[in-house]
């Protein structure tokens, strides 16, 4: 029976709570995960954990990607992509230092190949050189971590030939070149991991495995979340759905985070929609036409909406750890599967009518490299590394972008005339940055973390446990301190938010 959100309400109605949590975090992605560690480092005396429908962490768009560190260079100066990046990235290689991560700052050349991309690259640099002499942003990078003498976007215009002596496999038909020697890559698998021991090694915190959320409601008493979870949800028969009070949710669940909402949203007809965006990799099985690449070759992206250029940074080439060569990702944008549901069922509605609902992880069956794309690829990246032979080009895997950006511009409008009430103002920024907002009290959601992602989780989990702490708990900031922040209750502190972990037995349910 297809997965649907109505199907899943009529399954399941609404059951007390056995156990309760102050913070219930759904997916251990390594965002998931990098908000979970910092919740349990700054609340000791709170409870954090995290759902994960799979077996294991990190399975999912963490571990389906170009596994890059990336240097913040594309994004728009006041987003939170670029804010968020930038702390993550100083973050990250701490991090990685600290913890022996296996990590490789090598660098990157973005290259252009036409004046139209020349000029990109300049408006970039410009950009950058614009962000390297904002104070606050410099401060706000760097608290707390190391000095360095150094701008917080390090980017050198590189000629045509000083480009070529850099990588001499690349054509000697491009323009002018960028580096930037902050990127890097990282083994994303040993980073999870980390985060992840980290959590199940606290007195505070777990992660709870092969358990899927199928129903959220707001507590009768108005003092959290009801959360019901299941294991095997694909099976019919077995132990009854478990509930759980949660003070606070944490929405991470990437592909599916829109579906975890639309519990919020229900009854209403109108539903959250994500675009899926699929990336082919391929693997290069051998060293012809790049025997010298030592470094991250990225093309410029698309130019103007008409080509997509909100769906990625072109086909590129990157390395990892043990020095394979990989292109990807394209862009492959997925349709999703829907089921006809009667409106009266879905909404309670008298009148006759019908919704389309999603079916929902229909894209599971789209985890598998498209051999048909594979030729273009094999152009894409022939046009700036013209020694490269389509022969030695092999599917690798592939992996699915959560996009709030997509080609369809009534989906587009649907979705931001959702998520717009949350903005101050009508951002035109809202469908392509990131999403990390309190849509209801005591309900985190993040949309469309997406790349960079992986590059900013440590930020993010920076960032949300601030929220948290100020709009769930009614904390505010006392004190420095060099470990760390510490905290002391504000006077609008009062009795509504004791600790909901004093209820019930979450042993039970973990």
């Amino acid at each position: 029976m297809a997965v649907t959100l109505t199907a899943l309400r009529k399954r399941f109605p609404m059951k007390p709570p056995e156990a309760a949590v102050d913070h219930l975090i759904i997916g251990a992605g390594a965002v998931g995960l990098a908000i979970g560690q910092q919740l349990i480092r700054k609340f000791e005396d709170k409870s954090t954990f995290i759902v994960e429908r799979h077996a294991q962490a990190g399975q999912e768009t963490s571990s389906r990607n170009s596994e890059v560190i990336h240097a913040g260079i594309y994004y728009p100066s006041n987003s939170h992509k670029t804010a968020l990046c930038l702390r993550g990235r100083r973050l990250l290689y701490d991090y990685c230092r600290k913890k022996s991560i296996p990590h490789k700052k090598i660098g990157k050349l973005i290259i252009s190949q036409s004046p139209a991309e020349a000029e990109y690259l300049k408006s970039i640099h410009d950009k950058c050189q614009s962000l390297n002499s904002n104070l606050h942003l410099n401060r706000a990078v760097n608290y707390g971590l190391e000095k360095r003498n150094q701008d917080i976007i390090p980017l050198t215009f590189l000629s045509n030939l000083q480009a070529i002596d850099l990588e001499p496999n690349l054509s000697p038909e491009l323009s002018t070149c960028l580096y930037s020697p902050e990127t890097g890559i990282i083994d994303s698998h040993a980073f999870i991991s980390s985060l992840e021991n980290s959590i199940c090694e606290s007195e505070n915190g777990q992660v709870v495995y092969g358990t899927s959320v199928v129903r959220i409601d707001r507590s009768p008493k108005n003092d959290g979340w009801l959360v019901q979870t299941k294991v095997q949800l694909d099976k019919d028969e077995g132990d009854e759905p478990n509930s759980v009070l949660a003070k606070c949710i944490i929405n991470c669940a990437g592909l599916n985070a829109h579906n975890i909402y639309n519990h919020v949203l229900y009854p209403e007809a109108r539903r959250l929609q994500l675009g899926f965006c699929k990336g082919n990799y391929y693997s290069y099985t051998s060293r012809q036409g790049v025997d010298s690449v030592k470094h991250l070759i990225y093309p410029v992206p698309a130019l103007g909406k008409k080509q997509g250029s909100f769906a990625g940074l072109g086909t590129h080439l990157t390395l990892d750890m043990n020095q394979k060569i990989k292109f990807g990702p394209d862009v492959e944008w997925l349709k999703p599967k829907y089921v006809k549901i009667e409106k009266s069922v879905a909404t309670g509605s008298s009148v006759k009518a019908y919704i389309d609902e999603e079916i929902q992880d229909f894209w599971e069956e789209e985890l598998r490299p498209n051999d048909i794309r594979l030729e273009k690829t094999y152009e894409s990246v022939k046009a700036y590394l013209p020694g490269i032979q389509i022969e030695n080009f092999a599917p690798d895997y592939c992996g699915i972008r959560p996009k709030l950006q997509t080609v369809d511009e009534t989906e587009v409008r649907a979705r931001f005339d959702i998520l717009r009430k949350f903005e101050s103002d009508d951002s035109t920024d809202l469908l392509t940055d990131f999403f990390i907002r309190q849509t209801n009290q005591g309900f985190i959601n993040l949309f469309g973390i997406e790349s960079p992602g992986l590059t900013s989780s440590l930020a993010i989990g920076e960032y949300v446990e601030r929220m948290i702490r100020k709009e769930v708990w009614g904390l505010t900031r006392d004190k420095f301190e060099d470990d760390g922040r510490v905290y002391h209750t504000a006077q609008n502190y009062n009795s509504r938010n004791q600790l909901v972990s004093h209820i019930g037995n979450l042993n039970d349910w973990a």
